[in-house]
């Protein structure tokens, strides 16, 4: 099951890394005329924010699109809670 996941999972990532590598080679073409944007001293940081942003945006959109393997976080916490709540005789 997890091969499956981790091919549909490397399929999609592929496509997002292709498909934002054009838009960033588009967007750098476009603006090349412009030499102050280009010139910028934080369009380096504001690139790598950007990629930062779509690895996570894809990420949540992988979560949300593909069968969980593991149970979330803060729901693991909360079943911990509620079982030493319960041995514990707390209400």
């Amino acid at each position: 099951m997890s091969s499956k996941r981790d091919g549909a999972v490397d399929e999609v990532v592929l496509t997002v890394v292709g498909v934002a590598d054009l838009a960033f080679s588009q967007a750098k073409a476009l603006l090349r005329p412009v030499g102050d944007v280009i010139s910028r001293s934080d369009l380096r940081e504001l690139t790598r924010d950007g990629h930062g942003d779509l690895k996570a945006r894809g990420r949540l959109a992988l979560d949300r699109r593909l069968p969980a393997t593991q149970p979330a976080h803060l729901e693991a916490l909360a079943r911990r809670a509620a079982a030493v709540r319960s041995t514990s005789g707390d209400a």
